[in-house]
Formats: C-alpha cells, sequence, structure tokens
C-alpha cells in the first residue's frame, strides 16, 4: 500500500509539473468541457498539408492536418482518425476552439455534438486532472501508513 501511495504520489507531482509548463491547458480543456456552450466556439481548420497514415511509422490509423483556422488565422494540426476521414471532405475540417485555450483546437463532428468531460475521445484531458488530484489521498494515505508504522515500533530505552 505504502509504494502504491508513492507511486500516485509521484504521477500526480510528475503531472502537476507539466501542466504548470504548459499553463494548465489540458485542464482547462478538461473544464471548459463541463460548459461548453460558454467555452467552445465553432471554427474551420483550412488545410495546407495532409499527412496520410504509414505503414512504417507510429502513425497507423489517423490521417494528420495541417492548416489554419478561419477565425484568427492560427497556424494548427490536428489528428483525425481513419474512419472519419474516409467519409468527408478534407479541404475544410469542423473544429472547436475553447475560449481561454488559444493555442488549442478539437475535431468537430458533423453534428457538432461535443464530446462529454470524460468521454473516450476526451481521455488525453481527463486523465491530467485525475492525476493531479491523486496528489491529495496518496499523500494522505501515505502519511497515515507512517504513522500506523511509527506506533508500532517499540521505543528501546
Amino acid at each position: 500500500m505504502k509504494t502504491f501511495c508513492l507511486i500516485l504520489l509521484f504521477l500526480g507531482l510528475a503531472v502537476t509539473g507539466i501542466e504548470v509548463l504548459n499553463d494548465f491547458t489540458k485542464t482547462k480543456i478538461f473544464f471548459a468541457s463541463f460548459n461548453p456552450q460558454k467555452y467552445y466556439h465553432r471554427d474551420v481548420l483550412v488545410v495546407n498539408e495532409k499527412i496520410p497514415p504509414m505503414s512504417s511509422s507510429s502513425n497507423k490509423t489517423s490521417w494528420i492536418f495541417y492548416g489554419y483556422c478561419k477565425s484568427d488565422k492560427f497556424k494548427s494540426g490536428i489528428t483525425i482518425s481513419n474512419s472519419i476521414v474516409e467519409n468527408q471532405n478534407t479541404s475544410e475540417i469542423p473544429i472547436w476552439r475553447i475560449s481561454f485555450v488559444k493555442h488549442k483546437i478539437i475535431y468537430r463532428r458533423k453534428d457538432n455534438i461535443v464530446n462529454s468531460p470524460f468521454s473516450y475521445e476526451m481521455r488525453d484531458y481527463w486523465m491530467t486532472p485525475i492525476f493531479i488530484l491523486s496528489i491529495v489521498p496518496s499523500l494522505f494515505g501515505f502519511l497515515n501508513l507512517k504513522r500506523k508504522k511509527r506506533k508500532q515500533t517499540p521505543i528501546d530505552k
């Protein structure tokens, strides 16, 4: 149990450090998905470059599209699954922009459905806050185990 608490503690601290360096981008996206009507805005990625899936690389199942956003000419890229790309025009890709995370885009489906915060598509964003929140219970668990061990150890005189 002590090892488990230490692992969670160090993972939480590492993820928190990475998020601090990245200005809490993933955490902001996760919390914005709880109120998409307020924070999500429609935009279009005008594609300049398309990179198809390649069997010789790590990208075997997704297309990568690079271009700029119509609203403010922000240059960015997005990765979209091969099954989604087969059925649509890829010169302009519908995307979501998040009002307080300017440098990140999320794919927008044709029916404009916003993924729920804990959906599979949002897994990159909800895993981060879980590890950050795991710091507190793992720290309490570790301290509790240390306290119990200290009580069990007899004091020699």
